[in-house]
């Protein structure tokens, strides 16, 4: 006779082995990036993108830029903040930086090459990339040579191309660069100076009435220009453009708040003045229609105070006079209360 078994011979789940799937399925792998690429520049199914590394003049090192086998470049720009991470579907990504494409024009990382190596002689680019080892993929595959024309002076002979920097002409399409941003960021609305921070995220009605500064405008469209330049090259551009300091331009939008308060203040006063006149004007001529006043100088007598006649002394009678004499050597009726 066989033993009947109470148990279920099917085996229990191991609870730790459970922990170790749900923590595998938890990790993600170290090379996996948030990246927010342009449509732009995204190829055909049969191309694929490249990560290079060039000289960047505004960071004064190498950088990485998104390239495109058909010529198409773009800044790649990383933002990272401390304590970020990212929940990708059901895994944790610790690292929680942010890259984003930027488009750029290769002219301006363009004219570091060209004042570094075209200041005194005329060079073709073949020629700068064979002493810029790292960048010469750059300078011979993505820059624009139309562009060129607008810092350089241009000399052909044959097939090849030879540039020479020129700096005026270079400050001059900078300047037509930087007002070109300068428009761009007024048709966006947005608010430049010392307290642009608050405005662009604070909307208010006062801000219809303030009135912003071009000269706002024009030091924020600089410094984005400025990015991409050299530090000593964007100091000309600065006083290329006139455009004072920001500690300076604080200083004078100080000054002229003031005075508008001070204006402000005047015309207030003003104006209670003339309201009072005209009140008085209104009270005399109504006093004057009611029939009160006699004479047809009502107003004169309401607006002007009138002047106070000395009075006249009075004559003594007899009885006064004789009683006053006969108080003489008399001491007054206080001298009595006197403690001695």
């Amino acid at each position: 006779m066989s033993k009947k078994t109470t148990r279920s011979a099917k085996p229990k789940p191991d609870p730790d082995a459970n922990i170790d799937t749900a923590a595998k399925k938890s990790t993600v792998a170290g090379l996996k990036k948030v990246l927010y690429i342009s449509e732009k520049i995204l190829p055909d199914d049969n191309q694929l993108l490249r990560l290079d590394r060039f000289y960047h003049p505004g960071k004064g090192k190498d950088a990485l830029f998104l390239t495109n086998p058909d010529g198409q470049i773009m800044e790649l720009l990383e933002y990272a903040e401390p304590r970020r991470s990212w929940l990708i579907n059901s895994e944790i990504c610790a690292n929680g930086r942010v890259y984003m494409t930027m488009p750029m024009d290769t002219t301006l990382l363009a004219i570091h090459h060209l004042r570094k190596h075209c200041a005194q002689r005329a060079m073709s680019l073949d020629n700068i990339a064979v002493h810029e080892a790292s960048t010469s993929r750059f300078l011979t595959q993505f820059i624009d040579s139309n562009g060129l024309k607008c810092v350089a002076d241009v000399k052909t002979s044959g097939d090849l191309t030879f540039y020479k920097y020129n700096q005026e002409r270079t400050l001059a399409w900078l300047a037509l660069k930087t007002r070109h941003v300068a428009e761009i960021l007024k048709q966006k609305q947005i608010h430049c100076g010392h307290s642009a921070q608050s405005q662009n995220f604070v909307r208010s009605e006062k801000l219809s009435d303030n009135v912003v500064s071009e000269m706002d405008y024009g030091r924020m469209a600089c410094d984005i220009v400025g990015r991409y330049l050299d530090s000593d090259l964007h100091d000309q551009l600065i006083g290329y453009l006139h455009i004072p300091s920001e500690i300076q331009a604080i200083v004078e939008e100080k000054t002229a708040a003031q005075k508008r308060k001070s204006q402000v203040g005047l015309e207030g006063s003003n104006s209670k003045k003339i309201k009072l006149n005209s009140h008085d004007s209104d009270a005399a001529s109504k006093l004057k229609l009611s029939g009160l006043l006699d004479s047809d100088n009502g107003k004169d007598c309401i607006t002007s105070p009138p002047t106070m006649e000395p009075l006249k002394e009075r004559s003594m009678t007899a009885k006064e006079k004789a009683l006053a004499k006969g108080a003489k050597g008399t001491k007054s009726i206080a001298s009595f209360f006197k403690v001695n």
